[in-house]
């Protein structure tokens, strides 16, 4: 009686290899794809250290107007904030108008609205109402909401919100416009209202 040897082929090992790598990359990306922050590809070339390190604190915290929840203070906030937006050249401001976050992309439009010797300032307002991609967190004592950079920028920075009750006396808004431009900018920002 003759043994049939039957045709026996071996395993390649490569094959194994790359069906291994191929779930390893795959699971990879998955996770990759589900926790990705757009802020990992953002560029920090031109911006200081120091103004990166200071501006990134808000990226969490968000803005407050300097009395946080159950009356603490948040004082330290509002000077890093302030800082940021006095030591912060025009290019790194305009820079951060595109980071991937309201609250950053808020303090850097606020920033430049505050520089005296940036004169494109209706410009770059126009240009935050429009900026609707990411909402700010502010807080004002125990409450905190999202709310829209160009709301933000109107309403407290500018105050130029005719349906908003007027700002008490000596909290007038120091940065300079001219009529023209904030009924300009008065009509874009109630144009986008009536969308809403």
């Amino acid at each position: 009686m003759k043994k049939k040897l039957r045709n026996k082929k071996t395993q390649n090992p490569f094959s194994v290899l790359v069906i291994l790598l191929t779930i390893v990359g795959l699971g990879f990306m998955f996770l990759t794809s589900m926790y990705y922050e757009p802020s990992w590809s953002f560029n920090w070339n031109n911006i200081r250290k120091n103004i990166r390190d200071s501006i990134t604190l808000s990226k969490h915290r968000g803005i407050t107007c300097g009395v946080g929840g159950m009356g603490v203070s948040t004082k330290s906030e509002v000077r890093t904030r302030i800082w940021v937006m006095k030591n912060a050249t025009e290019h790194e401001l305009l820079k951060l108008t595109e980071y991937p976050n309201g609250t950053i992309k808020a303090i850097a439009y606020e920033g430049l609205l505050r520089k005296k010797e940036f004169n494109k300032k209706a410009e770059l307002t126009l240009r935050a109402l429009k900026d609707t991609t990411y909402l700010l967190y502010y807080q004002s004592g125990c409450i905190g909401w999202g709310r829209k950079i160009g709301d933000y920028l109107i309403q407290d920075i500018l105050m130029i919100d005719d349906e908003m009750p007027p700002p008490p006396p000596g909290m007038n808004s120091n940065i300079k416009l001219t009529e023209l431009e904030k009924k300009n900018i008065l009509l874009e920002y109630k144009k986008q209202k009536k969308t809403e």
